[in-house]
């Protein structure tokens, strides 16, 4: 399932920062607890999907790493010399079998019936130039060759430059084969066209076991081709990160320790395996397992992941001895339909199978289910020159899911209430823009949200508070059916590996799509605070205090415990 956070990407590639922005379909489980009263309070219990699904973090979401294209250097044709003038009759295009004729001469027509410089020929050559490389055609140029210009006909000529061979040096954790099949789309003879070039080289990129590639276009054996040289180099055989935060529910455990480590291409194909585990003692402990890899060069990928979840509620639920698990088999595919240097768009599908038990010892209840849902999405991101530049980044899923509630018991009580059981639809979307305001200052501004077709089983709606979502509640203050929240955020260099943090969360959610008792069905919510963020070499620090502006207490915890400012903190060191 899509991730209903708008992530932010950057322009630079981290892989030092423990992240947890699993996939919501990894975190969204059906370890659903029966809505109980605590005689101490009157917070009802929270369940395994609300804690998991607020396990996404507000780390910055990488964009792909882009390695840069060489291009040959245009030869500088600009002099403006008027000692040769021409009266121009007429302008013959030739050489162009790429960009049609009547394409080019309006480049040229202004050019007909009066007299020119030779700078001014020379001029409307480079625009033809110009033309060709903003199609795409990295190393395409247009001159003024030798000619007898006397009666008026004056020639262009148009090299297109095409690849007369190509070298592959690899030291990466890839195949030779595996990296030639990337790059194959490039034949000898072919027009350069640095799309063409660009996309091969930044899947390849992305490919676990590479840590760069690089292109490199020189002058051909004979004139008017280039030699295209590419070199990859290895990426580290493996990286991991462990992290300590207090990110946690009061129920659950709200200090935690994680850590994850991945092998990059084990198989020399491109694949990938990761293991990632978080504990916060006897409250929560979740272990996920996946492996990916490649189908082919064209960027698609496949992969498998499983994760296992034990979760036992304490503090004020501490009595009900309430307690629990849950696991999940998930297959997932993506592709990219668009991967350029500013551009990027891609496909995602998966299905994910969940089952999950629930025990009340306090009450003899147990609750099973079994979850099965299959989602569709998108996500993407833009670079522009707007205002001093800036990342938008897109993220769409549309989910269709079939929940069975196998205990009667709570089968009649779904019955007669929520009726959550059986199929179900939602729509996940995030919207984000990070922009640059100053030398040192950047604005994030994000917004996300949800909609559903009926009322859904509290593993799959839309979440409130905590570190991922409005900082001055808890985690897990409000979910509902359908909800949106936004944030922003003003990030300022302060020197020595920090950054400092303005920002304003604000949300609402609708508790359920479809009302069945007589109480609030909405909750808003808003914080304003500041934080800090430092990096220094492997390690990284992340610390925010938060007020509430709306929304009044806390509902999910006691009042003694609703204490103003929140203060989240996280430290990770990578390895």
């Amino acid at each position: 399932m899509g991730r209903t956070q708008a992530q932010e990407p950057t322009a630079r590639h981290n892989t030092d920062m423990p992240n947890f922005n699993f996939p919501l379909s990894t975190l969204s489980i059906a370890a659903a607890v029966c809505a109980m009263s605590c005689a101490a309070t009157a917070q009802t219990a929270p369940n395994a999907g609300e804690v998991l699904r607020d396990l996404q973090q507000t780390a910055p979401q990488t964009a792909p790493r882009n390695p840069a294209l060489q291009k040959i250097d245009e030869a500088d044709d600009s002099d403006t010399s008027n000692a040769q003038r021409v009266n121009v009759r007429s302008v013959v295009i030739t050489g162009n079998t790429e960009v049609p004729t009547a394409e080019l001469l309006p480049l040229v027509a202004g050019l007909e019936g009066r007299e020119q410089s030779l700078g001014q020929l020379r001029a409307a050559a480079r625009r033809i130039t110009r033309h060709y490389r903003e199609k795409g055609f990295a190393v395409a140029r247009a001159f003024l060759p030798a000619q007898d210009v006397t009666d008026g006909r004056v020639t262009i000529t148009v090299v297109e430059g095409r690849i007369s061979s190509h070298r592959i040096t690899n030291t990466s954790r890839l195949s030779d084969d595996r990296v030639n099949a990337f790059v194959a789309g490039v034949k000898d003879g072919d027009v350069v066209r640095g799309a063409d070039i660009d996309r091969g080289l930044l899947l390849l990129q992305d490919t676990p076991g590479v840590g760069s590639s690089r292109a490199t276009l020189q002058p051909g054996a004979s004139p008017g081709t280039s030699e295209l040289l590419v070199d990859v180099a290895p990426s580290a055989p493996y990286s991991g990160s462990v992290a300590v935060d207090n990110y946690g529910s009061r129920y659950t455990g709200e200090s935690r320790v994680s850590g994850q480590f991945t092998l990059a291409s084990p198989l020399r194909l491109g694949d990938q395996l990761g293991v990632s585990a978080l504990t916060s003692g006897d409250g929560l402990r979740f272990a996920r397992l996946a492996y990916q890899l490649p189908v082919g060069s064209s960027g698609l990928r496949v992969g498998y992941a499983y994760f296992d979840v034990r979760y036992k509620l304490g503090k004020e639920f501490g009595p009900l001895i309430a307690h629990g698990t849950a696991s999940s088999h998930t297959i997932y595919a993506s592709y990219p339909l668009i991967r350029s240097q500013l551009r990027n768009l891609n496909a995602t599908l998966s299905y994910e199978d969940k089952k999950t038990t629930d025990n009340v010892d306090a009450t003899a209840t147990v609750t099973d289910k079994q979850l099965g849902a299959l989602a569709l999405g998108v996500n993407g991101n833009l670079q522009d020159a707007l205002g001093g530049g800036g990342i938008n980044s897109l993220d769409l899923s549309l989910t269709s899911g079939k929940l069975e509630i196998q205990s009667a018991a709570a089968v009649a009580i779904d019955a007669s209430s929520a009726r959550t059981n059986g199929s179900y639809d939602k729509f996940s979307w995030g919207l984000s823009r990070l922009q640059r305001v100053g030398d040192a200052t950047l604005l994030w501004v994000a917004f996300a949200g949800q909609q559903a077709g009926k009322n859904l089983d509290s593993s799959e709606k839309f979440s409130l508070g905590g570190p991922s979502s409005i900082r001055a509640y808890p985690t897990g203050e409000a979910s509902g059916d359908e909800g949106w929240r936004g944030t922003m955020e003003l990030r300022h260099t302060l020197g020595a590996g920090l950054h400092g943090v303005l920002f304003y969360d604000l949300g609402a959610i609708k508790v359920n799509k479809s009302p069945f008792a007589a109480v609030n069905n909405e909750r808003h919510l808003a914080g304003a605070g500041f934080g800090v963020n430092g990096a220094w070499d492997r390690m990284q620090l992340k610390a925010n205090l938060a007020w509430r502006t709306r929304g009044g207490a806390p509902q999910s915890i006691p009042a003694s415990a609703g204490k103003s400012p929140v203060l989240s903190v996280q430290a990770a060191i990578a390895f």
